[in-house]
Parts: structure tokens; C-alpha cells; sequence
């Protein structure tokens, strides 16, 4: 019993001083990808931009802007507090919010549903979704 309690108060303890939120980050909190890099979720504080073939296994959540180069690769869903802007030939396996414009490279393809909170999506030549939200 004693046990317990001192897990729960150090529970509660951590909590508090915001150690927990951070111990149970999602991904990564980087702002630059590479061109040809990879990495797994990404979680940036601030705005995120992966360099021209990159490739990302996992979800990317930005505060700011999210911008993916050409033939950069997302499996899984995008995340962008401000505009999405992807470079030609980039592909989404997944949903992607935006709250602000969301403007397609030509031959970009979302393969799941797009969400522009200011209403406005550009299509490039040739660049499809799966549906809009």
C-alpha cells in the first residue's frame, strides 16, 4: 500500500512540473528534415520542413506551417497549425489538417482527406486527394 501511494504521488508530483507531458511526446521535435532524409513522427514546436526526398514513417504535427519537399513521403497524417505546402510529386499515405491554405504541388497526392481551415485548397498540375473535409 505504501508502495502505491508513493507511485501516485510521484505521479501526481511530475505531472505538475510538466515532466509527464513531455516523457509522452508523439515524435520528434525537430523543425528541419533533410533532402533524402527519414525519420519517424515528428512533433515540432514550431514550423516543420522536410527536404526534397525525404521520407517520414509516422504522423507530423506542427505548430506553424508544415512544408514537404518534392518526392518527400508522409505515411501517416499531417498536422499544420498555419498553411500545408507540398513540392511537386509529394505523396501523403494519410489525412492532412491544415488551419490555414493548403496548396498542392503538381502531382502531390494526399491518399486520405484533406481539411483547409481558411476554405482554401490549390491543386498543381495533376495533384489529387482522396476527399476533402
Amino acid at each position: 500500500m505504501k508502495k502505491t501511494m508513493v507511485v501516485l504521488l510521484m505521479s501526481l508530483v511530475l505531472g505538475a512540473m510538466g515532466v509527464a507531458p513531455a516523457m509522452a511526446s508523439s515524435g520528434t521535435d525537430i523543425t528541419t528534415l533533410v533532402a533524402g532524409g527519414s525519420s519517424g513522427s515528428i512533433d515540432s514546436a514550431a514550423a516543420f520542413t522536410a527536404g526534397a526526398s525525404s521520407k517520414i514513417t509516422g504522423d507530423v504535427t506542427a505548430v506553424e506551417a508544415v512544408t514537404l519537399g518534392a518526392d518527400a513521403v508522409v505515411t501517416g497524417n499531417v498536422k499544420a497549425g498555419a498553411d500545408y505546402t507540398s513540392g511537386a510529386n509529394a505523396i501523403v499515405r494519410g489525412d492532412v489538417w491544415a488551419k490555414g491554405d493548403v496548396t498542392l504541388g503538381a502531382g502531390s497526392k494526399i491518399l486520405g482527406s484533406v481539411h483547409s481551415g481558411s476554405g482554401v485548397i490549390v491543386y498543381g498540375s495533376g495533384a489529387t486527394v482522396g476527399s476533402v473535409k
